[in-house]
């Protein structure tokens, strides 16, 4: 008997089929890549003296990016002295020190880091709670993103006027496509029956084979 082999490419897949065989073999995309959501800040402000989040790393691809430095608002409000930040492979961390702000009525060092979704952070420094009139400092705020990402700040500063960050940390588990689906060689040709033997009895040994005897007709089926 012959068989005839099909091959196709289905979005990115190898799919061999053996005519009359069953056997079906898929191979996934070797070239596929998982995707990252990793991402770190050292501060960040908004209102009257604003700060781009500095430095800031971020990866998608696994790659780990790092850098470091230092910040200091426009009119000299809130600096820190400096700040290391590192993303990639499913993690992120941010290790800031000298951090003041309000005129040096808020300071701290704040470490804080993520992996694979799961934070943890340290700060030294202004208490959680009130200070001043109107402001109000938090720290270790954790926060679910749509993406499925987790995002730690170190400490955040409140005013009437402004909003402060100190140390960002985000990361998530790495999704891809996942493995692709296998197919198992089978003994019969999809749609075939399956031979179904001849019920014997309990103690009963199966039937024997029938041979030909003078006077009968031989056996072709």
């Amino acid at each position: 008997m012959k068989f005839r082999k099909v091959t196709a490419a289905i979005t990115g897949l190898a799919v061999t089929v053996g005519a009359g065989l069953g056997a079906v073999v898929v191979a996934g995309d070797a070239s596929a890549a998982a995707t990252f959501r990793d991402a770190a800040y050292g501060i960040s402000a908004s209102g009257a003296a604003p700060i781009a989040a500095t430095p800031a790393v971020s990866s998608t691809d696994g790659t780990v990016e790092t850098a470091s430095g230092s910040a200091k608002s426009s009119d000299g409000t809130i600096a820190i002295g400096s700040a290391t930040v590192r993303a990639g492979g499913g993690k992120a961390s941010a290790q800031i020190s000298e951090f003041t702000a309000l005129g040096g009525l808020v300071a701290g060092t704040v470490s804080v880091s993520c992996d694979s979704g799961t934070v943890s952070g340290t700060v030294n420094g202004t208490p959680a709670g009130k200070v001043g009139r109107n402001g109000t400092v938090a720290h270790k705020i954790v926060s679910k993103n749509a993406d499925g990402s987790t995002t730690i700040i170190g400490m955040r500063v409140t005013t009437s006027a402004a909003t402060i960050n100190i140390g960002s940390a985000t990361c998530a588990p790495a999704t891809g496509p996942g493995p692709g689906p296998s197919g198992t060689p089978t003994a019969n040709p999809p749609g075939s029956p399956t031979p179904t033997p001849t019920p014997t009895k309990p103690g009963q040994p199966p039937a024997p084979k029938p041979y030909p005897k003078d006077g009968h007709l031989p056996v072709t089926g």
